[in-house]
């Protein structure tokens, strides 16, 4: 059973995103959860507003929550509908990022609607789950279609993040009719000083009842597009892909590689930090 967590940035409609979640719980007879986080409570007027702006902020804030209250149950009806059996649904006031880590700690993975150069862009929104510990799977939402898990393609560099990306996705991959493990070089190898223990990818999924096909990536050129042209040869449903990166002074910031993928794939990226 898997527990699958759907951020519901929208309560009028349901994303590709939380679709995707909702097909995904259903497929794999696991529990869904929409979860909505609605900003903060007003605490103090705004330098110079006027009175009655606090009132007015307060009466907004209050209303948000309201909808998003009353999208409890055609959120449970829709997900009951599409073939989920376990639905639950759950309303947070909040910092998105703060709520997000918290509420992940109890699911598998968390689908989040991957949207860029709007004012609801989620690229940072994503960074910092990710750099919080949280394995996600972002959906673009430049369209939609039928989740599937037929083909799915792994992109393994042997870093920390690429093995728990790895084994994160390990229930996607017992469904799958083909794997393919790219292999690449991490990109901070030259810098290692310590040697870490060997790792075989190949192997350990094996172990588990899945079979792959391996395929080197050449190092000339950048790295990431050798990976999106592998991904779209192999007609890839799921892309896997660790997300190392760091904070500068309070900044969540992801290395090139897995930058360019959660910026550029189209289709539903699973990472894990």
């Amino acid at each position: 059973m898997l527990d699958v967590l759907a951020y519901c940035h929208d309560v009028r409609v349901w994303t590709p995103g939380v679709r995707y979640a909702a097909e995904l719980a259903a497929g794999l007879r696991g529990t869904l959860t929409g979860l909505h986080v609605a900003p903060p409570w007003p605490t103090r007027e705004p330098p110079g507003a006027p009175p009655s702006l606090m009132a007015e902020l307060l009466a907004h804030t209050q209303e948000a929550v309201r909808t998003a209250m009353e999208a409890d149950g055609p959120f449970i009806s829709w997900a009951g509908g599409v073939g989920v059996e376990s639905v639950k649904w759950h309303v947070a006031l909040g910092d998105a990022a703060e709520v997000l880590a918290v509420a992940s700690n109890w699911s598998d993975v968390t689908v989040i609607d991957r949207r860029i150069g709007d004012r609801d862009d989620t690229m940072g929104l994503i960074c910092e789950m990710l750099l919080s510990g949280v394995v996600c799977i972002a959906v673009p939402d430049n369209g939609y279609a039928l989740t599937r898990l037929d083909r799915i393609t792994i992109a393994f560099d042997g870093s920390p993040a690429s093995i728990r990306a790895l084994h994160a996705g390990m229930p996607f991959m017992q469904r799958a009719a083909h794997v393919l493990l790219i292999r690449c070089n991490h990109e901070d190898e030259g810098c290692a000083t310590t040697v870490p223990a060997a790792f075989d990818p190949q192997r350990y999924l094996a172990g588990h009842g899945i079979k792959v096909d391996m395929e080197p990536v050449d190092n000339v050129g950048p790295r990431a597009e050798a990976i999106l042209e592998a991904a779209s040869r192999n007609r890839t449903d799921l892309l896997v892909s660790g997300a190392s990166g760091k904070r500068h002074l309070g900044e969540c910031c992801l290395d090139e590689t897995p930058s360019h993928l959660l910026s550029c794939v189209g289709i539903p990226l699973l990472m894990a930090h």
